[in-house]
């Protein structure tokens, strides 16, 4: 296919996983998916070649070869404003190595689409729990926005921290500083699967090397599961650390309510999104029944389920609504260029900066 004039890229990331796709319209051309593409996870090197990969990947399933109308990118390496300018410059440079022209291009963090993908009446907040965390409130022209500083300095209650945690409390199991769990079988099992009867280390020894020979986030965050099996199945010290998730994750979406000026008691919708609030679901669990006796909400929302169309509801924003735009941009980094051509012109002509 040749000639598609006015197809759009849209990217969404987290802390281990990216998702790209190319669009006609409100039609998905094509879809890709792969690792992480966040520098502070993965480095800038491994983050521009799956950046390339992905986009060489929906490129090859079209066939087009049409400059692209423009590139909407909601990225949990929008962290900072500092953040978003180098990960424009990763995305422009991965557009140009796939043989792509130059385009617009609106990067933001990721929990800005499933703010908009609710058309509540009401104030809404949407909760994020991946490998990190974020919390977000959109309540008029106010919005909000707590954590999201990446795994040093925030993201408590997020896989990361809680897979940290796990960790830490089979090692201590281990070597007689804690209460034995379950999560020290658990942590074997991650360490290698399938042992060689004969050739089984030490766990200590095999932690270490399975934590420190990568060392990138994502692949310490993959432990989060079998914390989360292990508080299923009844382990109370891994109960314990699924709880104090949990009341994190109220924390977060308290401050993010209150930074809003959501009064308490008023009525507002819930957005969950992120691979901890998936099955097995017991830090759902905990967090849904904490946060009902603190600010109960009047509906709930799991999502998006259509990516796209949320991605897309943030161009029609960049499109159409610079006030709204200007808004997002109070509370997250954010940066879009003059948008150019037919039906997408923007008023000003400076890029919007958070």
């Amino acid at each position: 296919m040749t000639g598609a004039e006015g197809d759009r890229i849209l990217l969404e990331g987290g802390g281990s996983r990216t998702w790209a796709a190319l669009t006609h319209g409100r039609a998905v051309l094509a879809v890709a998916e792969g690792r992480s593409t966040n520098p502070r996870s993965v480095g800038g090197e491994r983050a521009l070649t799956e950046l390339v990969r992905l986009l060489a990947e929906i490129q090859r399933k079209t066939a087009v070869d049409a400059p692209p109308r423009a590139v909407i990118a909601a990225h949990g390496a929008a962290s900072t404003a500092r953040c978003a300018d180098e990960f424009t410059g990763l995305l422009r440079t991965a557009v140009h190595r796939v043989g792509r022209a130059a385009a617009p291009v609106l990067v933001t963090n990721d929990i800005v689409p499933p703010l908009l993908s609710v058309d509540a009446g009401v104030p809404v907040c949407a909760v994020v729990a991946g490998t990190g965390t974020g919390f977000a409130v959109r309540n008029g022209p106010c919005w909000s926005r707590a954590s999201g500083l990446e795994w040093l300095l925030s993201d408590e209650g997020g896989g990361h921290h809680l897979a940290v945690a796990g960790l830490r409390a089979a090692v201590r199991a281990l070597d007689g500083r804690g209460a034995p769990t379950a999560l020290t079988e658990a942590a074997r099992e991650w360490c290698d699967p399938h042992p060689a009867p004969t050739a089984r280390v030490p766990l200590g020894e095999a932690l270490f090397a399975a934590v420190y020979r990568d060392g990138a986030k994502p692949a310490v965050a993959e432990f989060a599961r079998q914390v989360l099996s292990c508080a299923g199945g009844g382990d109370p010290v891994a109960a314990g650390l699924v709880h104090a998730a949990a009341d994190e994750l109220v924390a977060g979406t308290l401050a993010a309510l209150r930074t809003a000026r959501v009064a308490p008691n008023a009525p507002y919708a819930l957005v969950l999104n992120g691979s901890l609030f998936r099955p097995p679901d017991v830090l759902r669990r905990n967090f849904l029944e904490r946060l009902a006796e603190r600010a109960p909400w009047t509906s709930l929302h799991h999502g998006p389920d259509d990516r796209a169309e949320s991605l897309l509801r943030l161009a029609d924003v960049w499109a159409g609504a610079p006030h709204v735009l200007e808004d997002i941009a109070g509370a997250f980094p954010l940066r879009a260029d003059p948008l150019l051509g037919s039906g997408l012109q923007r008023p000003d002509a400076a890029a919007v900066s958070g």
